[in-house]
C-alpha cells in the first residue's frame, strides 16, 4: 500500500455524535489510514464499498491470523483460529448452521410469549425502585442475559457472574493481563457447563453443540468452546447497547416518541430506523477484513491480495446515496436497504432476530405503561461508557 496514511480514528466522536466532515471523505471514496496499532489499512465508508467487504467472500478474516491487524487497541484482533471471528466460510458456514434453528425467525417468534413476561417483570421492578429510576441497572442490562441464559440452559442465578465474567474480559480499561484471566475464567466455566451437559442431557442450546460434538462429530472440541465464547460474549451485549440507546434516543427527540405514541403501526420501520441511524462502535476496529486478491471497489481504487480494509458502519449508514437526507432520523421512509449495523453476509449478526424480538417488546411496553416516560437529568448528564469498543450508555435515570 504506498503514499502517505491518514492517522485513524480522525474524530473524537461520543454519545451520538457523528463528525459531518465523514461526508467529504466518503464522497472521495476509499482513503488509506493508520490506526494506533498495526499495518496501515483502506478506510471504507461508503454503503457499497461496506456492504461488499463484509458479503463478497474475495474478502475475510483468515488472512489477518498471522498479519500485525490495524487496531485503535493493542491486540484488537484475537489470533485464535477457532474463533468464530476469525473464521471464513465453509468452516464458519459449517459452525453456524449448529446455532441457525435456535436463532431462526421462527423459532425466535415462539419465544415472544416468554420474553413479553420478563419485560413486564423487569418494568414493575423499574417502578418498585420509584422515580427515577435508573434503565440501565434495572432493564437493559438484565433482560438480554436473563433471555440468552435461558436459551443456553443456563440458571438465572448465574446472571451476575455472567455478565461480571464478560465485563471484566472486554473491558478496555483494563489491562491485557486483567482481561486474560477473565478469558481463562470465562472458558472454565464453559468447559463446566460443557461436562454437565455430557452428564446429564439438557433440552437447551448447549446440549444441542454438546450432542453436535459427541455425536455427530460436526465440530472439534475447541470449535466447541469458541461457539460457547460467541455465544457469551455476543450473545446479550448488542441488544444490552442497543436497549439503552433506543430509549435514549427516542426521548431525546420527543416528536418521534409522539409519533410512535399516536400510531403504533410505524414501529417495525421506526425500529429498523434506529438501528441504522444509532451509532454502533466507536470505531470500526473489530471488523477488519483482507482481500485474498485484487477487488476493485466503487470508487474505482483497487484493494490488492494481502490488504486490509476497515468498514466504518456508522458513516456507511448514513450514506446519503443509499440513504436520502440519511444523516436524519425519518420513520418514514419507503423501501430502504438493509442498515449494516449487525453486519451483512456470512458474518451477519446470528443473534439479530432474537436481538429485534426484546427491543420490539421493550418498546412496545414502554409505549403502552409509560406514556409519558421522559429523562429524569439533561441529556448532556446521560453517563456515557468509556471502557467498551461500542458506543454504550452506563446509566440512563427515567422518569414517568
Amino acid at each position: 500500500m504506498k503514499g502517505e496514511s491518514v492517522a485513524y480514528p480522525m474524530f473524537e466522536d461520543n454519545g451520538l455524535t457523528v463528525d459531518q466532515r465523514y461526508k467529504e471523505i466518503q464522497k472521495q471514496g476509499l482513503l488509506k489510514v493508520k490506526l494506533p496499532y498495526g499495518e496501515p489499512c483502506w478506510l471504507a465508508t461508503r454503503y457499497a464499498d461496506v456492504r461488499t467487504v463484509y458479503g463478497d467472500r474475495r474478502f475475510g478474516r483468515v488472512l489477518g491470523l498471522n498479519r500485525d491487524a490495524p487496531g485503535v487497541w493493542p491486540g484488537a484482533l484475537a489470533k485464535n483460529p477457532t474463533l468464530l471471528l476469525n473464521m471464513d466460510p465453509p468452516e464458519h458456514t459449517r459452525l453456524r448452521r449448529l446455532t441457525a434453528e435456535t436463532f431462526s425467525p421462527r423459532r425466535i417468534e415462539r419465544m415472544a410469549g416468554w420474553v413479553q413476561r420478563l419485560v413486564d417483570e423487569l418494568l414493575d421492578d423499574m417502578v418498585a425502585q420509584g422515580k427515577p429510576a435508573d434503565f440501565v441497572s434495572v432493564f437493559s442490562s438484565n433482560l438480554p442475559v436473563r433471555v440468552l441464559l435461558r436459551i443456553l440452559g443456563v440458571p438465572e442465578t448465574e446472571a451476575g457472574e455472567f455478565r461480571s465474567m464478560v465485563d471484566r474480559a472486554t473491558a478496555l480499561d483494563a489491562d491485557a493481563q486483567t482481561r486474560e484471566e477473565a478469558q481463562q475464567r470465562t472458558v472454565a466455566h464453559i468447559k463446566g457447563l460443557i461436562a454437565e451437559r455430557r452428564a446429564r442431557h439438557r433440552d437447551d442450546l448447549l446440549s444441542e453443540l454438546v450432542d453436535a460434538r459427541d455425536q455427530g462429530d460436526r465440530l472439534s472440541e475447541e470449535e466447541l468452546i469458541s461457539l460457547c465464547m460467541a455465544l457469551w460474549h455476543g450473545g446479550f451485549k448488542t441488544t444490552l447497547w442497543q436497549l439503552g440507546k433506543t430509549v435514549y434516543t427516542l426521548l431525546i427527540h420527543p416528536q418521534h416518541w409522539q409519533e410512535l405514541l399516536a400510531n403504533q403501526e410505524l414501529l417495525p420501520a421506526a425500529l429498523e430506523e434506529l438501528w441504522r441511524w444509532i451509532p454502533s462502535f466507536k470505531y470500526g476496529v473489530p471488523f477488519v477484513r483482507w482481500a485474498s486478491e485484487d477487488v476493485e471497489l466503487s470508487d474505482g481504487t483497487l484493494v490488492r491480495a494481502g490488504e486490509p480494509v476497515l468498514p466504518e458502519i456508522t458513516v456507511a449508514n448514513r450514506d446519503e446515496s443509499a440513504f436520502p437526507h440519511g444523516w436524519e432520523l425519518d420513520f418514514h421512509r419507503v423501501d430502504p436497504p438493509t442498515h449494516l449495523t449487525l453486519a451483512y453476509g456470512p458474518h451477519y449478526c446470528m443473534g439479530a432476530h432474537l436481538a429485534h424480538l426484546q427491543i420490539k417488546l421493550t418498546v412496545q411496553t414502554l409505549l403502552r405503561r409509560f406514556p409519558t416516560l421522559a429523562l429524569a437529568v439533561p441529556q448532556n448528564q446521560v453517563l456515557w461508557s468509556k471502557s467498551t469498543f461500542m458506543r454504550s450508555i452506563e446509566a440512563l435515570p427515567l422518569t414517568w
